[in-house]
């Protein structure tokens, strides 16, 4: 028999949830089948597939160590060869990461270990369970650089999930488009996604499969044919930035994917994610190098 203490990275959740990422081998229909026989209780009791676990319990699984192994999928181990991990703050429920160009946030078909996520559940060993990892709240694209909010437990990955859907949280980015931007202005619309191309495009006319973004910006200053400026986002899409000032025809330097001109003097987009403020009014903010780096050679 296995006894599971549950803790505060596991709780609150449905049992069957937690079983099928405890026994993460294992198909709905075998956790199903655990917890209608009875093999699976909670505190020695009968339980239904949708108890909710709290901290404190313990949950028992009558099964021997052999079985339960065979349930069991050992996750690829998690190595960050290259651990140049830029922690811009850290408290007991998040960890704010300071992400370079060229890094995925989280693994994708492309690559499984070498990404920020990986860098951080290394950093946070501790912490990592089999049911639990501290997640990204947000994402950013691989070639944009800047803040990215890890969880640290399961309740603040909810939180702060929960705070990200509502727009409790402030996002600010720093870019350099092409052409003079003299007045802030905003842009609204319905983005849509091009599978084949794997791009979005905006659209002022909603369609089945659109979502509408918004997204302000302030001109910091211009110089020669270039404008910095501070974007904020009021809505969350990917490649809204991008998409956004390809739209209004000031799109992003180095931004291979959605720049028209083919400008090729930065290997990366010059877009940076550099300032978070949070619910409670903690501000976290990044120096953004590499966008002052380019702004000071004009």
């Amino acid at each position: 028999m296995k006894k599971i203490e549950i803790t505060e990275n596991e709780a609150p959740q449905r049992i069957d949830r937690f079983l099928s990422k405890y026994l993460n081998n294992a198909q709905n229909s075998v956790i199903y089948r655990l917890l209608r026989k009875n093999i699976v209780r909670i505190n020695s009791k009968r339980i239904k597939e949708n108890e909710i676990l709290q901290i404190g319990d313990v949950v028992s699984i009558s099964l021997s160590d052999n079985q339960i192994s065979d349930l069991q999928k050992e996750k690829p181990q998690i190595c960050a060869e290259k651990l140049n991990l830029n922690i811009v703050y850290e408290d007991d429920e998040i960890l704010v990461a300071d992400k370079p160009v060229g890094l995925l946030t989280h693994p994708d078909k492309t690559e499984y270990k070498n990404t920020l996520a990986a860098q951080v559940q290394t950093y946070l060993s501790r912490l990592c369970t089999k049911t639990f990892r501290p997640a990204p709240v947000q994402r950013l694209d691989k070639n944009t650089s800047g803040l990215v909010i890890f969880a640290k437990t399961y309740n603040s990955l909810q939180f702060y999930n929960e705070q990200m859907r509502n727009r409790k949280i402030e996002k600010k980015y720093l870019a350099v488009v092409e052409g003079k931007i003299e007045k802030a202005g905003e842009i609204k619309g319905f983005l849509e996604k091009d599978e084949k191309k794997n791009k979005v495009f905006l659209s002022q006319e909603p369609s089945d499969n659109s979502k509408f973004v918004h997204t302000e910006y302030f001109p910091k200053e211009t110089k020669d044919k270039f404008s910095l400026l501070e974007i904020t986002l009021h809505t969350g899409r990917s490649h809204q930035i991008r998409a956004s000032m390809e739209y209004i025809g000031h799109s992003i330097v180095g931004d291979k994917k959605y720049n028209k001109s083919n400008f090729d003097g930065e290997k990366y987009q010059l877009l940076h994610a550099y300032k978070i403020t949070l619910a409670n009014g903690k501000i976290i903010e990044s120096r953004a190098e590499r966008i002052y780096e380019f702004w000071g050679k004009i």
